[in-house]
């Protein structure tokens, strides 16, 4: 199989991704009313951006240089890193203060790149993967309990796009890595 590189993104490619993961979230949203009434009505915080080969901070840092005021990189399950770039003001939809490069699983080398995933931010706890499964009745979507050793979520996929929900941002995670070498 061909390899596909694909560049980090640029800050019209991140806002059109968000807009088009927010219409389809919206479009889920009006076809399952108990699905808004479960979770809440969130903005999204954080979009992932999947990446082929090694994730360098330095080419992301002087590539990104639009999108970010911060960098954090860290290892996720020994099998790939995950590059979080934080700015201070939103980069889309007056919320998304995030983008997570993530390097692909080397044991996944069919996963798509480009745009992986929308993350909101549930404050007041993740519902029960029961509860979703419920309000997602009548609608072609999934739903699935994830985690790593940092974090769990819930993502829900529908027409062709993840949504992950967490009940922390992104950078909650990544002043716990820094914390941890203190």
């Amino acid at each position: 199989m061909e390899k596909t590189h694909v560049p980090y993104p640029t800050l019209n490619e991140i806002k059109s991704a968000t807009d088009d993961y927010w219409q389809v979230w919206q479009q889920l949203l009006a076809k399952t009313p108990a699905l808004r009434k479960t979770i809440g009505q969130h903005l999204p915080d954080a979009l992932g951006w999947k990446v082929e080969g090694d994730v360098a901070p330095l080419e992301a840092a002087e590539r990104l240089y639009e999108l970010g005021d911060s960098i954090h990189m860290g290892p996720v399950n020994r099998e790939r890193a995950i590059l979080t770039i934080r700015k201070p003001r939103p980069l889309a939809l007056d919320a998304l203060q995030h983008i997570k490069l993530l390097q692909r699983r080397p044991s996944r080398p069919d996963d798509k790149l480009g745009a992986d995933s929308l993350d909101f931010v549930v404050p007041h706890g993740l519902p029960s993967l029961e509860d979703v499964e419920k309000a997602l009745t009548g609608v072609t979507a999934t739903c699935k309990i994830e985690h790593n050793p940092k974090k769990n979520w819930l993502t829900i996929s529908y027409e062709g796009h993840e949504f992950k929900l967490v009940d922390h941002t992104i950078w909650a995670v990544c002043a716990r890595d820094c914390e941890e070498l203190l």
